[in-house]
């Protein structure tokens, strides 16, 4: 195989992964709280309890790491 069809191969899985990852395994919170920051903090609430947190740059970057990791 040409190195422009493994390519082509890799890319199409590796976005087919990510998104299986996006839609069916990532939790509601993972996709809210992936982004936050100190300057730009997320408020979570959560479905169950009604609880609301909010979210900086810790929780933001312990989340994406989670994200990246599932």
């Amino acid at each position: 195989m040409h190195r422009p069809g493994i390519f082509a191969s890799l890319l199409g899985l590796t976005r087919a992964a990510s998104n299986v990852g996006d839609f069916w395994v990532q939790s509601d919170f993972c996709a809210r709280v992936k982004g936050a920051s100190d300057d730009h903090p997320v408020t979570y609430t959560d479905p169950r309890t009604k609880q609301e947190t909010t979210h900086g740059t810790a929780a933001g970057r312990q989340t994406c790491l989670h994200h990246c990791l599932t």
